[in-house]
C-alpha cells in the first residue's frame, strides 16, 4: 500500500498539471494566437508528399471537440488561373500571393460551437457559426550543412476583380448581415447581396449575424401581441356565441315544423283574428232509444 507521502505528492503532481493544462487552454481561447494555432496543426496533417488540391482534415486536441479545419495545398500559377473552389469557400482566379511563393496552404476551419469563445458581437446574435480562411506558403531554403529548412509565411491574397464568396451550412435566416472579424480586434458589417453567402476582400473570419432587438422594443411586441391575443380571443368567443344561437335557433325552428306536420288544425275566423280550430268529431252521439221513459 502506498504510503501517505507518495499519495500526497501525486495528487500534488496532478493538480500542478491540469492546472497548466487549463492556463494553456484558456490562453489559447482568448489571445490572437488563433491563425498560428491552427496553421502548427494544419502543418502537422499534411503528409510528405502531398496531392495537390485534395482536401486533409486537421486533428486537433481532445478538448477542442466540435471544431473542425482542413488544409489544402495548391500551386500559385494554379490560383491564379482557375482560382480555387474548396470547402465554403470560393476563391477567384487572378489571385497572386505576396510574398510570392510557388506553393501556398490554405486553412479553412469551422469554429462550430467554439464561436462564441474567440468573438463576441455586442447587440447582435450569431446566425452561422464562424468560418475562417487563412493562407500561408512555405519557403525551402538551404542550409550551410547542406540540409533544407522550410519556413512557413502567412501570405496575403490581393483580390483583383472579384471577391471571395463564403456559403454557409445550415442557415435558419436566408438574409441577415455579414460580419468580418480581423486579427486586431476591428469588426465590419456588410449586406448580403446573395441567400446564404457572403461576399468578403480577404482573408479572415466570417459568420452572418442578425441583430437582437433591444428591451423596450422586446417590451413593445410582447404588449401588442397580448393585445392582439385577447382581441383574437374576444373575437373567437363572440363568433362561437353566434354560431352557438343560430344552431339553436335552427333546432327551434325544426322542432316547430315537425310539430305541424304531425297535426293539422283547421282555422277560423274569431272577430277579425284567425285562430287554429280543432276538426269535428267524425262519429255523431247516439241515444241508445228514442223513446223517453
Amino acid at each position: 500500500m502506498e504510503s501517505k507521502t507518495t499519495f500526497i505528492i501525486k495528487l500534488v503532481t496532478f493538480y500542478c498539471l491540469c492546472t497548466l493544462n487549463l492556463f494553456n487552454a484558456i490562453d489559447i481561447y482568448h489571445n490572437d494566437s488563433l491563425d498560428d494555432f491552427l496553421q502548427d496543426h494544419a502543418k502537422k496533417s499534411i503528409p510528405k508528399d502531398p496531392k495537390a488540391g485534395k482536401l486533409y482534415d486537421v486533428s486537433l486536441p481532445s478538448n477542442f471537440t466540435g471544431m473542425e479545419v482542413s488544409v489544402v495545398q495548391l500551386q500559385s500559377s494554379s490560383v491564379w488561373a482557375q482560382g480555387a473552389n474548396l470547402s465554403y469557400f470560393r476563391v477567384p482566379p487572378r489571385i497572386y500571393p505576396n510574398p510570392n511563393v510557388t506553393w501556398l496552404d490554405l486553412v479553412f476551419s469551422n469554429l462550430g460551437n467554439w464561436s462564441s469563445y474567440y468573438y463576441n458581437m455586442p447587440n447582435y446574435t450569431f446566425v452561422t457559426p464562424i468560418l475562417g480562411i487563412s493562407a500561408y506558403g512555405v519557403r525551402h531554403a538551404k542550409g550551410q550543412n547542406g540540409q533544407f529548412t522550410s519556413t512557413t509565411t502567412k501570405l496575403d491574397l490581393p483580390l483583383i476583380r472579384h471577391p471571395i464568396m463564403v456559403r454557409f451550412p445550415s442557415v435558419w435566416l436566408p438574409r441577415g448581415k455579414c460580419v468580418k472579424f480581423y486579427s486586431n480586434g476591428r469588426t465590419t458589417i456588410t449586406n448580403m447581396s446573395l441567400s446564404h453567402t457572403c461576399e468578403v476582400w480577404g482573408q479572415g473570419y466570417f459568420a452572418i449575424v442578425a441583430r437582437v432587438p433591444s428591451t423596450h422594443h422586446v417590451w413593445k411586441l410582447w404588449v401588442i401581441g397580448f393585445g392582439v391575443g385577447c382581441v383574437g380571443f374576444l373575437l373567437c368567443g363572440f363568433v362561437l356565441f353566434k354560431i352557438i344561437r343560430f344552431v339553436e335557433k335552427r333546432k327551434i325552428q325544426k322542432m316547430e315544423t315537425e310539430s305541424e306536420k304531425s297535426e293539422v288544425l283547421d282555422t277560423k275566423y274569431v272577430g277579425h283574428s284567425k285562430m287554429p280550430c280543432a276538426f269535428g268529431i267524425r262519429t255523431q252521439p247516439v241515444l241508445e232509444t228514442d223513446y223517453f221513459p
